[in-house]
Formats: C-alpha cells, sequence, structure tokens
C-alpha cells in the first residue's frame, strides 16, 4: 500500500538554499510550533531554511495545505544514517493540529520513546519512523488516533508486546513493525481488522507461539512472518479465493500439510516458506499461478514427491527445493 508520506516523496537532509518568501502564509500556530520542533531536535544544520523570518509553508521538509496553509506533513528521511539529529521524538509535534503524515527515517541518534503527544493529532493518517534508536514497547495510546491508515515502526529498538488495541483502528491498510525486538504471540483480535487488503510485516523479531487460527479471516495483500519463532499451523492464511500477492513464513518453526492447500492464482507472485517444519507435496495447484517472482520450500525435509511439471515451477532453481525430500526438475529425476 501507498502512504501519504510516499506519495509525497523525500526530503534529503542537506542544506539547500533558502526559499523566499512572497507573503506570509504560514498559520503562527504552526510556525510557533516547528520552531519548538527545531530546537527540540538542537537545532540540526539541515533544518537551517526553518529560518522564522521566512513563511513556514517554504521550509524544507514540510508540506503546507494549499486550501488552509496549515502545515500536513513533516518528512526528515535521509538517503544515509544522519547522526547530527539527536534527541527525543520532539513534543511539539502534537502541537500541529492540522498534521496527516509524520515521517522520520535514518536517524540513529533519534532516541527514547513514541512521544504520547502524538495522540492529540486528531487528523494523523500516516506513522512512519524507521532506522532510528527509539526504543520502549509500542504505545496503547495508537489505538486512540481512528484516522491511522499507515503506520510503519522498521529497524527500531521496540521491545515488548504488541497491543491487541491496534486492531481497533478502522482504517489501518498498513501495519509494519519488523525489525525490533518484539516477543510475544500475534494478538487474536488481529483477525478482526477492517480493511481488506492488509499489508501484515512483523518479520525480524523475535515473536513466538502460534498464530491465532482468525488470522483466517482476513483478506491480508502481504503477510511477512519471517524470521521470528513461530509455530504450528499457518495453512489457514492460504485459500483460492484471497487476493494475497506476498506471503513469507521463512524462518520459523510452522509445521503443517502443504499437499492440501490452495492458493490463488491471479495475485500470489511472493511464496516462501523455507526453514520450517513444513511437510506433505507440492499442490498441482501451484502450477496455475501466472506470476510468481520468488519462490522457496528448501529446508522443510517434510516436503517430498515430484515437483510438478507445468506453471512457472521450473523456472526457479534448484535452491528454491534444497534440503527437502522433493525431486523432478530442477531437482534429480524421481526414483522408484
Amino acid at each position: 500500500m501507498r502512504s501519504l508520506l510516499m506519495m509525497l516523496g523525500l526530503c534529503v537532509l542537506m542544506l539547500s538554499p533558502f526559499p523566499v518568501a512572497l507573503s506570509e502564509l504560514c498559520h503562527p500556530q504552526d510556525k510557533k510550533a516547528l520552531l519548538r520542533f527545531k530546537r527540540e531536535l538542537n537545532n540540526p544544520y539541515f533544518l537551517a531554511s526553518w529560518d522564522p523570518k521566512e513563511d513556514c509553508c517554504g521550509w524544507y521538509c514540510v508540506k503546507c495545505d494549499d486550501r488552509n496553509n496549515r502545515i500536513f506533513t513533516i518528512f526528515l528521511r535521509s538517503d544515509q544514517p544522519d547522526p547530527n539529529v539527536t534527541g527525543q521524538i520532539p513534543p511539539s509535534v502534537g502541537d500541529l493540529p492540522y498534521l496527516r503524515g509524520l515521517s522520520l527515517h535514518n536517524l540513529p541518534n533519534l532516541v527514547g520513546p513514541i512521544q504520547p503527544t502524538l495522540a492529540k493529532l486528531p487528523r494523523l493518517t500516516d506513522i512512519s519512523i524507521s532506522n532510528t534508536g527509539i526504543s520502549g514497547p509500542i504505545p496503547e495510546f495508537l489505538a486512540q488516533i481512528k484516522t491511522l491508515e499507515y503506520i510503519e515502526l522498521s529497524s527500531n529498538k521496540l521491545s515488548g508486546s504488541i497491543p491487541s488495541s491496534l486492531s481497533q483502528l478502522p482504517n489501518l491498510i498498513t501495519l509494519r513493525l519488523d525489525r525490533n525486538k518484539l516477543t510475544g504471540p500475534i494478538p487474536a483480535s488481529f483477525g478482526s481488522f477492517k480493511k481488506p487488503g492488509l499489508d501484515l510485516i512483523l518479520s525480524h523479531n523475535q515473536l513466538s507461539g502460534p498464530i491465532p487460527a482468525s488470522l483466517g479471516n482476513l483478506d491480508l495483500e502481504r503477510i511477512d512472518l519471517s524470521g521470528n519463532n513461530f509455530l504450528g499451523d499457518a495453512s489457514f492464511l492460504f485459500g483460492s479465493k484471497k487476493n494475497t500477492e506476498l506471503v513469507d513464513l521463512s524462518r520459523n518453526a510452522f509445521s503443517f500439510d502443504l499437499s492440501r492447500l490452495t492458493f490463488p492464482k491471479q495475485t500470489l507472485t511472493w511464496l516462501d516458506i523455507s526453514h520450517n517444519n513444513i511437510y506433505g507435496s507440492i499442490p498441482t495447484g501451484l502450477t496455475q499461478v501466472r506470476y510468481f517472482q520468488q519462490l522457496n520450500f528448501s529446508y522443510n525435509p517434510g516436503l517430498k514427491g515430484q515437483i510438478p511439471q507445468g506453471g512457472r515451477l521450473q523456472t526457479f532453481d534448484k535452491y528454491s527445493y534444497f534440503h527437502t525430500h522433493l525431486c523432478g526438475s530442477p531437482l534429480p529425476p524421481c526414483t522408484k
């Protein structure tokens, strides 16, 4: 799913020529809040354009709404890690009542918890905080921001369990919590997300236990649970009537019979179930999946039998079937 922040583009953290203000459009409350925001980040060099003598609608790394000239986006994103941004997420971000998007990326010295003042923002739809040093739990107060559509908290130092209350967000279409230190199970309540086509990305954490069967109620667009400690059944994530594009269950301890599963023929492009305890044979229905780009069954010693001929199954090399008891092209022929 494309977020508001992705569509607006990136702000490269570098000194650029100051904008020239022809007239002051910026709301004075927003300008005051942004200047506090800059001070709370210890006046980083790349925000030098945030000059109190200039119109804040022309400052870099922010966007003004053309209809009311209120600040609706802050996007501080760097192509390379920028160590010059220090401190916590500025509390003053909560004093921008028209803010819809907040993006903070590649700021390793941004530390501390996720600011509770975010709960004051009645219009916030997109939060993207990634590749930073923020830590602590994922806060329960995020569930109070009913406008949220996109949450990305990837590649940080977040710990603790995933709040079950996030399933109460009625408009959420993307939840990315990958590459943190999260523990515990996936909340059973996650089967009650309202929006179809949810992206659920929880990879590379320390999550554990069986995944809730209620996830089978969802028509997920992408689900990535790789690199955790999950076990048990995950077969209910699949089905021919779903519109799933990506399923990555690799590097867990899942155990279920692959033979009896069906798959979406028109949408599935990525299937990785490697490094698990999955058993059975490859269903012939997989030959009818039209648009495979990635397929990996390797390191499941319980998989056996002939690889079905046809479709795209033979376009992948032997490493997609490595360390199984499968046979047939692209592996050696089956023997009687």
